[in-house]
Protein backbone atom coordinates (compact mmCIF):
# COMPACT_ATOMS: atom_id res chain seq x y z
CA UNK A 1 0.00 0.00 0.00
CA UNK A 2 0.95 2.86 -1.33
CA UNK A 3 1.72 5.89 1.44
CA UNK A 4 -0.89 8.28 -0.02
CA UNK A 5 -3.88 4.98 0.23
CA UNK A 6 -2.52 4.92 3.97
CA UNK A 7 -2.84 8.04 4.42
CA UNK A 8 -6.26 8.56 2.86
CA UNK A 9 -7.32 5.05 4.89
CA UNK A 10 -6.44 6.91 7.87
CA UNK A 11 -7.82 10.49 7.14
CA UNK A 12 -10.83 9.29 5.30
CA UNK A 13 -12.91 7.19 7.74
CA UNK A 14 -11.65 9.93 10.65
CA UNK A 15 -12.89 12.38 9.00
CA UNK A 16 -16.46 10.96 8.32
CA UNK A 17 -17.42 9.61 11.00
CA UNK A 18 -15.72 11.66 13.99
CA UNK A 19 -14.20 15.37 12.17
CA UNK A 20 -16.73 16.05 10.24
CA UNK A 21 -19.93 15.76 12.38
CA UNK A 22 -18.16 17.84 15.31
CA UNK A 23 -17.13 20.25 13.47
CA UNK A 24 -20.10 21.13 11.19
CA UNK A 25 -22.31 20.62 14.31
CA UNK A 26 -20.18 23.60 15.91
CA UNK A 27 -20.30 25.42 12.41
CA UNK A 28 -24.34 25.02 12.76
CA UNK A 29 -24.55 25.70 16.30
CA UNK A 30 -22.71 28.60 16.12
CA UNK A 31 -24.55 30.07 12.92
CA UNK A 32 -27.67 29.65 14.39
CA UNK A 33 -26.76 31.73 17.85
CA UNK A 34 -27.06 35.01 15.96
CA UNK A 35 -30.75 35.18 17.18
CA UNK A 36 -30.95 38.80 18.75
CA UNK A 37 -34.55 38.27 20.27
CA UNK A 38 -32.81 34.63 21.80
CA UNK A 39 -30.12 36.73 24.02
CA UNK A 40 -32.57 39.35 24.74
CA UNK A 41 -34.90 36.41 26.27
CA UNK A 42 -31.91 34.57 27.57
CA UNK A 43 -30.54 37.53 29.63
CA UNK A 44 -34.03 38.84 30.63
CA UNK A 45 -34.46 35.47 32.43
CA UNK A 46 -35.20 35.42 35.74
CA UNK A 47 -33.30 32.93 36.86
CA UNK A 48 -30.30 33.22 34.50
CA UNK A 49 -28.38 34.92 36.32
CA UNK A 50 -28.29 32.67 39.79
CA UNK A 51 -28.00 29.60 37.71
CA UNK A 52 -25.34 30.73 36.30
CA UNK A 53 -23.52 31.33 39.25
CA UNK A 54 -25.01 27.85 40.76
CA UNK A 55 -23.25 26.57 37.29
CA UNK A 56 -19.98 28.37 37.69
CA UNK A 57 -19.75 27.65 41.74
CA UNK A 58 -20.22 23.49 41.33
CA UNK A 59 -17.63 23.79 38.47
CA UNK A 60 -14.99 25.36 40.65
CA UNK A 61 -15.99 24.15 43.49
CA UNK A 62 -15.44 21.16 43.09
CA UNK A 63 -12.29 21.00 41.12
CA UNK A 64 -11.01 23.46 44.01
CA UNK A 65 -11.69 20.58 46.77
CA UNK A 66 -10.84 17.68 44.23
CA UNK A 67 -7.18 18.57 43.29
CA UNK A 68 -5.90 18.92 47.21
CA UNK A 69 -7.82 15.92 48.10
CA UNK A 70 -6.56 13.69 44.82
CA UNK A 71 -2.51 14.88 45.51
CA UNK A 72 -3.49 13.75 49.25
CA UNK A 73 -4.44 10.27 48.11
CA UNK A 74 -0.93 10.03 45.48
CA UNK A 75 1.09 10.77 48.64
CA UNK A 76 0.23 8.25 50.08
CA UNK A 77 1.14 5.37 47.57
CA UNK A 78 4.47 4.64 46.48
CA UNK A 79 3.84 2.18 43.54
CA UNK A 80 1.81 4.19 40.94
CA UNK A 81 0.79 1.09 39.11
CA UNK A 82 -1.07 -0.13 41.62
CA UNK A 83 -2.71 3.12 42.11
CA UNK A 84 -3.07 3.33 38.67
CA UNK A 85 -5.22 0.38 38.52
CA UNK A 86 -7.05 0.28 41.58
CA UNK A 87 -8.54 3.38 40.54
CA UNK A 88 -10.42 1.57 36.88
CA UNK A 89 -13.16 0.75 39.79
CA UNK A 90 -13.98 3.79 40.85
CA UNK A 91 -14.14 4.87 37.17
CA UNK A 92 -16.31 1.91 36.25
CA UNK A 93 -18.95 3.26 37.51
CA UNK A 94 -20.73 6.10 35.56
CA UNK A 95 -21.40 9.92 36.84
CA UNK A 96 -24.87 9.25 36.72
CA UNK A 97 -25.40 6.13 38.52
CA UNK A 98 -23.34 7.18 41.62
CA UNK A 99 -25.58 10.18 41.69
CA UNK A 100 -28.75 8.01 41.72
CA UNK A 101 -26.81 5.74 44.42
CA UNK A 102 -25.31 8.57 46.58
CA UNK A 103 -29.12 10.61 46.89
CA UNK A 104 -30.85 7.26 47.87
CA UNK A 105 -27.77 7.20 50.79
CA UNK A 106 -28.02 10.91 52.19
CA UNK A 107 -31.80 11.57 50.91
CA UNK A 108 -34.03 12.06 54.48
CA UNK A 109 -34.94 8.30 54.61
CA UNK A 110 -31.69 7.27 53.33
CA UNK A 111 -29.27 5.32 54.74
CA UNK A 112 -27.23 7.44 57.03
CA UNK A 113 -30.71 9.28 58.54
CA UNK A 114 -31.70 6.08 59.23
CA UNK A 115 -28.49 4.98 61.06
CA UNK A 116 -28.98 8.20 62.90
CA UNK A 117 -32.41 7.82 63.33
CA UNK A 118 -31.97 4.51 65.16
CA UNK A 119 -29.24 5.23 67.71
CA UNK A 120 -31.75 8.82 68.07
CA UNK A 121 -35.21 7.23 68.44
CA UNK A 122 -36.71 9.56 65.37
CA UNK A 123 -40.03 7.76 64.38
CA UNK A 124 -40.20 10.08 60.94
CA UNK A 125 -37.80 11.15 58.58
CA UNK A 126 -35.74 14.46 59.53
CA UNK A 127 -36.61 17.72 57.61
CA UNK A 128 -33.03 17.87 56.20
CA UNK A 129 -33.02 19.16 52.23
CA UNK A 130 -29.83 16.97 51.38
CA UNK A 131 -30.65 16.44 47.95
CA UNK A 132 -31.43 18.67 44.86
CA UNK A 133 -30.31 21.59 47.76
CA UNK A 134 -30.54 25.39 46.68
CA UNK A 135 -26.87 25.72 47.27
CA UNK A 136 -26.00 22.78 44.80
CA UNK A 137 -23.64 21.32 47.60
CA UNK A 138 -24.46 17.53 47.08
CA UNK A 139 -24.09 18.43 43.26
CA UNK A 140 -20.35 19.55 44.62
CA UNK A 141 -20.43 16.45 46.56
CA UNK A 142 -21.16 13.94 43.64
CA UNK A 143 -18.88 15.80 41.45
CA UNK A 144 -15.82 15.72 43.64
CA UNK A 145 -16.05 12.23 44.92
CA UNK A 146 -16.00 11.02 41.02
CA UNK A 147 -13.61 13.55 40.11
CA UNK A 148 -11.00 12.96 42.51
CA UNK A 149 -10.33 8.82 41.47
CA UNK A 150 -9.95 10.44 37.31
CA UNK A 151 -7.23 12.90 38.70
CA UNK A 152 -6.18 10.32 41.04
CA UNK A 153 -5.67 8.43 38.03
CA UNK A 154 -4.28 11.22 35.82
CA UNK A 155 -1.52 11.85 38.56
CA UNK A 156 -0.80 7.98 38.75
CA UNK A 157 -0.15 7.36 35.37
CA UNK A 158 2.59 10.46 35.31
CA UNK A 159 4.55 8.75 38.17
CA UNK A 160 4.33 5.79 35.93
CA UNK A 161 5.79 6.93 33.13
CA UNK A 162 9.59 5.83 33.41
CA UNK A 163 11.47 8.85 33.15
CA UNK A 164 9.67 10.78 35.79
CA UNK A 165 9.52 7.50 37.71
CA UNK A 166 13.16 7.85 37.82
CA UNK A 167 13.79 11.85 38.03
CA UNK A 168 11.06 11.43 40.75
CA UNK A 169 13.43 8.92 43.34
CA UNK A 170 16.69 11.53 42.71
CA UNK A 171 14.86 14.14 43.42
CA UNK A 172 12.96 12.67 46.63
CA UNK A 173 16.99 12.41 47.49
CA UNK A 174 18.28 15.64 46.84
CA UNK A 175 15.22 16.98 48.72
CA UNK A 176 15.56 14.64 52.00
CA UNK A 177 19.64 15.63 51.81
CA UNK A 178 18.89 19.17 51.90
CA UNK A 179 16.42 18.41 54.91
CA UNK A 180 13.10 18.72 53.45
CA UNK A 181 10.49 16.01 54.91
CA UNK A 182 8.27 14.46 52.82
CA UNK A 183 5.36 16.96 52.94
CA UNK A 184 7.91 19.46 51.45
CA UNK A 185 9.09 17.56 48.76
CA UNK A 186 5.61 16.84 47.68
CA UNK A 187 4.09 20.59 47.50
CA UNK A 188 7.52 22.41 46.66
CA UNK A 189 8.80 19.43 43.99
CA UNK A 190 6.37 17.23 42.88
CA UNK A 191 3.24 18.92 42.64
CA UNK A 192 4.23 21.80 40.30
CA UNK A 193 5.56 19.56 37.87
CA UNK A 194 2.30 17.06 37.90
CA UNK A 195 0.18 19.94 37.55
CA UNK A 196 2.03 21.34 34.73
CA UNK A 197 0.93 18.43 32.90
CA UNK A 198 -2.19 18.00 34.19
CA UNK A 199 -3.21 21.78 32.66
CA UNK A 200 -5.88 20.38 30.05
CA UNK A 201 -7.70 17.33 31.66
CA UNK A 202 -8.08 19.55 34.81
CA UNK A 203 -9.74 22.25 32.22
CA UNK A 204 -11.72 19.24 30.92
CA UNK A 205 -13.13 18.63 34.87
CA UNK A 206 -13.71 21.98 35.56
CA UNK A 207 -15.29 22.07 32.17
CA UNK A 208 -17.34 19.21 33.10
CA UNK A 209 -18.65 19.96 36.44
CA UNK A 210 -19.67 23.78 35.37
CA UNK A 211 -22.03 22.15 32.23
CA UNK A 212 -23.32 18.43 33.69
CA UNK A 213 -26.70 17.98 33.16
CA UNK A 214 -27.47 14.47 33.77
CA UNK A 215 -26.47 14.61 37.50
CA UNK A 216 -27.45 17.96 38.21
CA UNK A 217 -30.71 16.38 37.11
CA UNK A 218 -30.69 13.59 39.15
CA UNK A 219 -29.33 15.53 42.60
CA UNK A 220 -28.41 18.63 41.41
CA UNK A 221 -30.85 22.07 42.37
CA UNK A 222 -33.94 22.94 40.83
CA UNK A 223 -35.04 26.32 41.65
CA UNK A 224 -33.40 27.74 40.01
CA UNK A 225 -31.11 25.00 38.71
CA UNK A 226 -27.94 25.12 36.95
CA UNK A 227 -27.67 27.22 33.80
CA UNK A 228 -26.65 23.86 31.61
CA UNK A 229 -30.33 22.25 33.09
CA UNK A 230 -31.89 25.70 32.29
CA UNK A 231 -30.69 25.43 28.66
CA UNK A 232 -30.94 21.69 28.64
CA UNK A 233 -35.42 22.39 29.43
CA UNK A 234 -35.05 25.29 26.63
CA UNK A 235 -33.75 23.03 23.88
CA UNK A 236 -36.25 20.16 24.65
CA UNK A 237 -39.25 22.40 24.12
CA UNK A 238 -41.25 21.95 21.40
CA UNK A 239 -41.47 25.50 21.03
CA UNK A 240 -38.60 26.96 18.85
CA UNK A 241 -38.66 30.17 20.39
CA UNK A 242 -37.40 28.43 23.58
CA UNK A 243 -35.15 26.19 20.88
CA UNK A 244 -33.26 29.34 20.02
CA UNK A 245 -32.69 30.79 23.55
CA UNK A 246 -31.61 27.11 24.44
CA UNK A 247 -29.20 27.57 21.53
CA UNK A 248 -28.35 31.05 22.82
CA UNK A 249 -27.37 29.59 26.06
CA UNK A 250 -25.44 26.75 25.03
CA UNK A 251 -23.32 29.49 23.08
CA UNK A 252 -23.39 31.96 26.49
CA UNK A 253 -21.85 29.39 28.65
CA UNK A 254 -19.13 28.32 26.04
CA UNK A 255 -17.99 32.10 25.76
CA UNK A 256 -18.27 32.44 29.61
CA UNK A 257 -16.38 29.01 30.24
CA UNK A 258 -13.82 30.47 27.78
CA UNK A 259 -13.24 33.67 29.33
CA UNK A 260 -12.84 32.67 32.83
CA UNK A 261 -10.46 30.01 31.79
CA UNK A 262 -7.78 32.63 30.08
CA UNK A 263 -8.72 35.28 33.07
CA UNK A 264 -7.23 31.84 35.06
CA UNK A 265 -4.46 31.52 33.14
CA UNK A 266 -3.64 34.73 33.26
CA UNK A 267 -4.10 34.98 36.65
CA UNK A 268 -1.50 32.22 37.36
CA UNK A 269 1.00 33.56 35.27
CA UNK A 270 0.91 36.39 37.71
CA UNK A 271 1.27 34.63 40.49
CA UNK A 272 3.95 32.01 39.24
CA UNK A 273 6.72 34.67 41.35
CA UNK A 274 4.72 33.81 44.65
CA UNK A 275 4.59 29.94 44.01
CA UNK A 276 9.04 30.36 43.27
CA UNK A 277 9.02 31.93 46.66
CA UNK A 278 6.66 29.28 47.98
CA UNK A 279 9.14 26.52 46.63
CA UNK A 280 12.94 27.91 47.43
CA UNK A 281 11.34 28.50 51.05
CA UNK A 282 12.45 25.74 53.60
CA UNK A 283 13.91 23.53 54.23
CA UNK A 284 10.83 21.89 55.82
CA UNK A 285 11.05 19.02 57.94
CA UNK A 286 7.12 18.01 58.41
CA UNK A 287 6.40 14.34 57.39
CA UNK A 288 3.29 13.93 55.88
CA UNK A 289 1.50 10.61 57.24
CA UNK A 290 1.08 8.90 54.60
CA UNK A 291 -1.48 6.55 56.25
CA UNK A 292 -3.91 9.86 55.39
CA UNK A 293 -4.08 9.22 52.10
CA UNK A 294 -5.00 5.67 52.18
CA UNK A 295 -7.30 6.41 55.14
CA UNK A 296 -8.95 8.61 52.52
CA UNK A 297 -9.37 6.32 49.50
CA UNK A 298 -10.56 3.52 51.87
CA UNK A 299 -13.46 6.45 52.78
CA UNK A 300 -13.93 6.70 48.95
CA UNK A 301 -13.83 3.13 48.68
CA UNK A 302 -16.97 2.94 51.95
CA UNK A 303 -18.97 5.63 50.07
CA UNK A 304 -18.65 3.95 46.93
CA UNK A 305 -19.95 0.52 48.20
CA UNK A 306 -22.61 1.61 49.89
CA UNK A 307 -23.76 3.83 47.25
CA UNK A 308 -23.56 0.15 45.21
CA UNK A 309 -25.50 -1.35 48.39
CA UNK A 310 -28.13 0.96 48.59
CA UNK A 311 -29.19 0.73 44.64
CA UNK A 312 -29.25 -2.83 45.13
CA UNK A 313 -31.44 -3.08 48.24
CA UNK A 314 -33.98 -0.19 46.70
CA UNK A 315 -34.12 -2.43 43.33
CA UNK A 316 -35.63 -5.22 45.41
CA UNK A 317 -37.71 -3.25 48.08
CA UNK A 318 -40.81 -2.06 47.47
CA UNK A 319 -41.41 -1.09 51.17
CA UNK A 320 -39.10 -0.01 53.30
CA UNK A 321 -40.52 1.87 57.08
CA UNK A 322 -38.13 4.29 58.34
CA UNK A 323 -36.17 3.86 60.60
CA UNK A 324 -35.53 0.20 60.10
CA UNK A 325 -32.07 -0.27 58.66
CA UNK A 326 -33.13 -3.57 56.50
CA UNK A 327 -36.21 -3.77 54.16
CA UNK A 328 -39.55 -5.70 55.59
CA UNK A 329 -40.08 -6.62 52.15
CA UNK A 330 -38.48 -7.93 48.86
CA UNK A 331 -39.84 -8.27 45.33
CA UNK A 332 -38.12 -8.80 42.31
CA UNK A 333 -41.03 -6.81 40.28
CA UNK A 334 -38.86 -4.29 38.83
CA UNK A 335 -36.19 -6.80 37.84
CA UNK A 336 -38.81 -8.40 35.85
CA UNK A 337 -40.15 -4.68 34.20
CA UNK A 338 -36.71 -3.89 33.53
CA UNK A 339 -35.57 -7.09 31.74
CA UNK A 340 -39.39 -7.37 29.87
CA UNK A 341 -38.19 -4.14 28.25
CA UNK A 342 -35.07 -4.90 26.82
CA UNK A 343 -34.51 -2.36 24.58
CA UNK A 344 -32.79 0.18 26.29
CA UNK A 345 -30.00 -2.11 27.74
CA UNK A 346 -29.53 -3.69 24.21
CA UNK A 347 -29.26 -0.21 22.78
CA UNK A 348 -26.68 0.95 25.38
CA UNK A 349 -24.46 -2.19 25.02
CA UNK A 350 -24.63 -1.71 20.66
CA UNK A 351 -24.30 2.01 20.90
CA UNK A 352 -20.87 2.05 23.54
CA UNK A 353 -19.33 -1.19 21.98
CA UNK A 354 -19.71 -0.35 18.46
CA UNK A 355 -18.63 3.24 18.85
CA UNK A 356 -15.68 1.55 21.09
CA UNK A 357 -14.64 -0.50 18.52
CA UNK A 358 -14.16 2.56 15.82
CA UNK A 359 -13.13 4.74 18.17
CA UNK A 360 -9.93 2.10 18.67
CA UNK A 361 -10.09 1.21 14.64
CA UNK A 362 -9.92 4.91 13.94
CA UNK A 363 -7.07 5.87 16.48
CA UNK A 364 -4.75 2.62 15.48
CA UNK A 365 -5.18 3.50 12.05
CA UNK A 366 -4.01 7.29 12.51
CA UNK A 367 -1.04 6.20 14.79
CA UNK A 368 -0.10 3.12 11.68
CA UNK A 369 -0.23 5.73 9.37
CA UNK A 370 0.04 9.33 9.82
CA UNK A 371 3.62 10.81 11.71
CA UNK A 372 3.55 11.64 15.10
CA UNK A 373 3.93 15.82 14.11
CA UNK A 374 0.42 15.66 12.99
CA UNK A 375 -0.97 14.52 16.29
CA UNK A 376 -1.14 17.94 17.90
CA UNK A 377 -3.91 18.85 15.24
CA UNK A 378 -6.03 15.58 16.22
CA UNK A 379 -4.86 16.26 19.98
CA UNK A 380 -6.37 19.61 19.66
CA UNK A 381 -9.76 18.58 18.17
CA UNK A 382 -9.81 15.84 20.24
CA UNK A 383 -9.47 18.32 23.76
CA UNK A 384 -12.06 20.73 22.72
CA UNK A 385 -14.78 17.87 21.89
CA UNK A 386 -14.21 17.24 25.72
CA UNK A 387 -13.46 21.09 27.17
CA UNK A 388 -16.36 22.61 25.33
CA UNK A 389 -19.85 22.31 26.70
CA UNK A 390 -21.92 19.02 25.66
CA UNK A 391 -24.57 21.25 25.38
CA UNK A 392 -22.95 23.09 22.36
CA UNK A 393 -21.85 20.09 20.40
CA UNK A 394 -25.01 18.31 20.96
CA UNK A 395 -27.10 21.17 20.40
CA UNK A 396 -25.11 21.57 16.97
CA UNK A 397 -25.06 18.03 15.46
CA UNK A 398 -28.88 17.83 16.07
CA UNK A 399 -29.06 20.80 14.51
CA UNK A 400 -27.17 19.45 11.64
CA UNK A 401 -28.23 16.10 11.74
CA UNK A 402 -32.01 17.15 11.76
CA UNK A 403 -31.16 18.72 8.15
CA UNK A 404 -29.65 15.57 7.04
CA UNK A 405 -32.00 13.32 7.97
CA UNK A 406 -30.19 11.43 10.90
CA UNK A 407 -32.25 12.37 13.94
CA UNK A 408 -34.15 9.43 15.48
CA UNK A 409 -31.88 6.80 13.22
CA UNK A 410 -29.37 4.33 14.52
CA UNK A 411 -26.83 5.97 12.55
CA UNK A 412 -27.06 9.45 14.13
CA UNK A 413 -27.12 8.31 17.72
CA UNK A 414 -23.90 6.09 16.83
CA UNK A 415 -22.01 9.32 15.35
CA UNK A 416 -23.43 11.40 18.36
CA UNK A 417 -21.92 8.53 20.94
CA UNK A 418 -18.63 8.24 18.66
CA UNK A 419 -18.16 12.25 19.58
CA UNK A 420 -16.76 11.78 23.07
CA UNK A 421 -15.46 8.06 22.89
CA UNK A 422 -13.26 8.93 20.11
CA UNK A 423 -11.78 11.82 21.96
CA UNK A 424 -10.88 9.78 25.36
CA UNK A 425 -9.46 6.34 23.34
CA UNK A 426 -7.34 8.80 21.55
CA UNK A 427 -5.96 10.46 24.17
CA UNK A 428 -5.53 7.64 26.27
CA UNK A 429 -3.48 5.65 23.51
CA UNK A 430 -1.62 8.88 22.16
CA UNK A 431 1.39 8.33 25.00
CA UNK A 432 1.52 4.55 24.53
CA UNK A 433 1.56 4.08 21.32
CA UNK A 434 4.06 6.85 20.66
CA UNK A 435 6.19 5.91 23.07
CA UNK A 436 6.58 2.36 21.57
CA UNK A 437 9.79 1.13 20.80
CA UNK A 438 10.55 1.60 17.12
CA UNK A 439 13.61 -1.24 17.12
CA UNK A 440 10.76 -3.92 17.52
CA UNK A 441 10.02 -3.13 13.87
CA UNK A 442 13.72 -3.03 13.06
CA UNK A 443 14.22 -6.70 13.85
CA UNK A 444 10.85 -7.43 12.11
CA UNK A 445 11.83 -5.84 9.14
CA UNK A 446 14.99 -7.79 9.46
CA UNK A 447 13.12 -11.26 9.59
CA UNK A 448 11.01 -9.99 6.45
CA UNK A 449 8.00 -9.82 8.74
CA UNK A 450 5.37 -7.76 6.75
CA UNK A 451 3.74 -4.61 8.45
CA UNK A 452 0.52 -6.28 9.17
CA UNK A 453 2.05 -9.13 10.45
CA UNK A 454 4.07 -7.66 12.76
CA UNK A 455 1.48 -5.95 14.18
CA UNK A 456 -0.88 -8.73 15.25
CA UNK A 457 2.18 -10.86 16.26
CA UNK A 458 4.45 -8.39 17.91
CA UNK A 459 2.91 -4.64 18.54
CA UNK A 460 -0.76 -5.56 19.49
CA UNK A 461 0.45 -8.06 22.39
CA UNK A 462 2.95 -5.36 23.77
CA UNK A 463 0.10 -2.97 23.83
CA UNK A 464 -2.47 -5.32 24.72
CA UNK A 465 -2.86 -3.41 28.49
CA UNK A 466 -3.21 0.22 26.66
CA UNK A 467 -5.56 -0.92 23.85
CA UNK A 468 -7.87 -2.15 26.36
CA UNK A 469 -7.96 0.03 29.19
CA UNK A 470 -8.83 2.38 26.56
CA UNK A 471 -11.92 0.09 25.10
CA UNK A 472 -12.86 -0.09 29.01
CA UNK A 473 -12.49 4.00 28.87
CA UNK A 474 -14.58 3.71 25.80
CA UNK A 475 -17.28 1.62 26.90
CA UNK A 476 -17.62 3.31 30.09
CA UNK A 477 -17.94 7.03 28.20
CA UNK A 478 -20.07 5.53 25.58
CA UNK A 479 -22.99 4.26 28.32
CA UNK A 480 -22.69 7.16 30.08
CA UNK A 481 -24.13 9.72 27.17
CA UNK A 482 -26.98 11.54 27.92
CA UNK A 483 -27.70 14.73 26.33
CA UNK A 484 -26.30 14.33 22.70
CA UNK A 485 -28.61 10.97 22.69
CA UNK A 486 -31.68 12.52 23.77
CA UNK A 487 -31.42 14.98 21.33
CA UNK A 488 -30.61 13.36 18.67
CA UNK A 489 -32.34 10.19 19.49
CA UNK A 490 -36.11 12.33 19.46
CA UNK A 491 -37.44 9.63 21.75
CA UNK A 492 -36.91 6.76 18.59
CA UNK A 493 -33.87 5.24 20.82
CA UNK A 494 -34.02 4.88 24.41
CA UNK A 495 -30.86 3.67 26.44
CA UNK A 496 -30.60 3.50 30.11
CA UNK A 497 -29.12 6.67 30.78
CA UNK A 498 -32.34 8.27 29.43
CA UNK A 499 -34.69 6.06 31.05
CA UNK A 500 -32.54 6.41 34.28
CA UNK A 501 -32.77 10.39 34.42
CA UNK A 502 -36.75 10.45 33.23
CA UNK A 503 -36.99 8.08 36.54
CA UNK A 504 -35.35 10.50 38.67
CA UNK A 505 -37.45 13.09 37.21
CA UNK A 506 -40.33 11.26 38.98
CA UNK A 507 -40.87 7.59 38.73
CA UNK A 508 -40.65 4.39 40.70
CA UNK A 509 -37.74 4.18 42.79
CA UNK A 510 -37.18 0.22 42.41
CA UNK A 511 -36.96 0.89 38.82
CA UNK A 512 -34.01 3.62 39.00
CA UNK A 513 -32.51 1.38 41.20
CA UNK A 514 -32.49 -0.94 38.25
CA UNK A 515 -31.41 0.87 35.48
CA UNK A 516 -28.87 2.89 37.66
CA UNK A 517 -27.14 -1.11 38.78
CA UNK A 518 -28.04 -1.47 34.99
CA UNK A 519 -25.93 1.56 34.20
CA UNK A 520 -22.95 0.53 36.17
CA UNK A 521 -23.07 -2.92 35.59
CA UNK A 522 -21.70 -2.97 32.17
CA UNK A 523 -18.59 -0.41 32.23
CA UNK A 524 -17.97 -2.27 35.16
CA UNK A 525 -17.93 -5.84 33.49
CA UNK A 526 -15.78 -4.17 30.98
CA UNK A 527 -12.87 -2.92 33.33
CA UNK A 528 -13.02 -6.77 34.91
CA UNK A 529 -13.03 -8.33 31.42
CA UNK A 530 -9.93 -5.61 30.21
CA UNK A 531 -8.21 -6.64 33.95
CA UNK A 532 -8.79 -10.41 33.21
CA UNK A 533 -7.45 -10.24 29.24
CA UNK A 534 -4.60 -8.32 30.00
CA UNK A 535 -3.15 -11.48 32.44
CA UNK A 536 -4.75 -13.96 29.72
CA UNK A 537 -4.88 -13.08 26.29
CA UNK A 538 -3.16 -13.96 23.88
Amino acid sequence: MTSTLKTLFSILPLTVFWALPLAAGLIVAFSFSFDRSAWTDLLSHPQFWPALRLSLFSGTASLVLSVPLAFWIAAGFHKPDTLHGLMGGFLALPHLAFAVGFGFLIMPSGLLARAVGTAAGWAVPPQWITTQDPPGLSLVAVLVLKEVPFIVWLIAGIMAQRDFAQMMKAQFRIGRSLGHGNRSIWLRVFAPQILQRMRWPLLVVWAYGATVVDVALAIGPTQPPPLAVLVWFDLNNVDQTLNARGTAGAMFLTAMLAVIATLAWELARLLVPVVKRFIVRGPTAGVAPLWNGKTILCLFAAIYGLTGLMLAIMSISPLWPFPDLWPTQFRVAAWAEFFAAPAPMVNSLSFAAGSTFLALTLAVAWFETMHEKFDRYLLASAGAALVLPALLIADGQYLLFLRLGLNGTWAGVFLAHLTPVFAYVFIVLKGPYRAFDPRFRSVSLGLNASAMRFWAAVKMPLLKPVLLSAAAIGVGVGVGQYVAVQLVASGRHSTLAIEAVTLASGGSRQLLAVYSLALMAIPLLAFVLASRFERSWP
